[in-house]
């Protein structure tokens, strides 16, 4: 289901900068839902919709009760007091919150919780949390589990986080185990305003979510492919409008990936993530998550046509795509031994199997097994190039 009310868009503001009141018709908002696991999600997006979005809330929730506000360290005061007041005139009683600070874990989650019992915030209320990836992740593990789920809106303060935390929050970690522990995404609703991003699609934000939005539609289907093919050009020329459609399209795309009742459709949400995560463990933070993230997508598309599972051709149109979104590659040497032990490591902590998300189409990627030789011989070569 989508919704659109397009008028003329507004300009772009950055999380730590002040949010001017958008003159009358300025807004342009979409509205999708999302299918999650176990229950669905509202997302409103639009072109400085912040402090601007209560009476949707209000009139989906019912008649208001308390309101949670969490802000994450950082946030600009401006932000956080137009949902304030937004929330405030919409007849809910806020109680504005800072996140704790701390990694992404049970402790922080646990935190956030305390918080919540001091405000005495039940299950018939509403938590609103401003923020990054950790702060997000967090927050839906605690709100999904207070008072056996307590309503949540999320608001992400940057464009790839607005692809994937709603749907497919951050695993916390817990000691000596980073991103073992998986949760659902819990969201009720997300609020995705592209004025709060840095829409310059030569910066690393816009970057890693053009590789966010690359990985989930070759996952979810070819039409959602060729969506994202077609506002290519207009994305890397910084159409605000064209921008929010596909991050809306992504999220949307990634929510039916995960929901599927197909467990082999669920577990291609991986794609790229194999090389990417284990580059990540053996360079550290640096390399941009953007060039981790389409490394790893073609990585894994030459596996596939080395398998004979895709052809020669799809594989250069992914590569293609890829070019045309501005998304490089890793420049750094890497020893061919040392990534393959991480990538297996990677994989074993998690399952006994070493199996490799490839594609077997564009918009179709499936878990298979690779030979050990032929998974050396393409991290050799890979790492030659470099």
């Amino acid at each position: 289901m989508s919704d659109v009310d397009q008028t003329a868009s507004a300009d772009q503001i950055a999380p730590g900068e002040k949010n001017p009141e958008p003159a009358a018709g300025e807004l342009h908002r979409m509205r999708q839902w999302v299918a999650l696991r176990n229950t669905s999600m509202d997302v409103r997006g639009g072109i400085g919709i912040s402090g601007h979005v209560a009476k949707d809330l209000r009139t989906a929730i019912g008649r208001p009760h308390a309101c949670a506000l969490v802000g994450e360290a950082g946030l600009s005061a401006e932000l956080v007091d137009a949902y304030h007041r937004d929330l405030s005139a919409a007849g809910f009683e806020v109680r504005p919150l800072e996140m704790p600070g701390g990694g992404c874990d049970l402790v922080r989650a646990q935190a956030l919780a305390g918080l919540l019992l001091e405000a005495r915030i039940t299950a018939d209320d509403l938590v609103v949390v401003i923020g990054g990836e950790e702060t997000l992740s967090c927050a839906a593990l605690a709100c999904s589990l207070w008072c056996g789920g307590v309503s949540l809106v999320e608001v992400p303060t940057s464009a790839p986080v607005a692809v994937t935390a709603a749907v497919t929050p951050r695993p916390l970690d817990i000691p000596g185990g980073p991103g073992m522990l998986r949760h659902d995404g819990a969201p009720r609703f997300s609020v995705v305003d592209v004025r709060l991003f840095d829409l310059d699609p030569t910066h690393e934000e816009l970057l890693h979510a053009f590789a966010n939005m690359a990985a989930t539609a070759a996952c979810d289907s070819n039409k959602a492919f060729e969506r994202l093919w077609d506002s290519a050009d207009d994305l890397v020329a910084g159409d605000e409008q064209v921008i929010l459609r596909q991050l809306l399209d992504a999220v949307k795309s990634r929510g039916r990936v995960v929901a599927s009742t197909s467990a082999a459709t669920r577990q291609s949400i991986a794609y790229g993530e194999e090389l990417a995560g284990a580059l990540r463990s053996v360079l550290g933070n640096t390399v941009p998550a953007s060039s981790l993230v389409a490394d790893g997508l073609r990585f894994s598309a030459r596996l596939a046509v080395a398998l004979d599972q895709l052809s020669v051709d799809d594989m250069f149109t992914q590569d293609e795509l890829l070019e045309r979104l501005g998304l490089g590659t890793t420049e750094a040497a890497v020893d061919p031994q040392a990534l393959v032990a991480a990538m297996r490591e990677e994989r074993f902590r998690r399952t006994s199997r070493f199996m490799v998300a490839t594609p077997r189409a564009l918009g179709r990627v499936r878990l298979t097994a690779v030979p050990d030789e032929l998974l050396e011989e393409h991290v050799t070569a890979w790492c030659a190039s470099r």
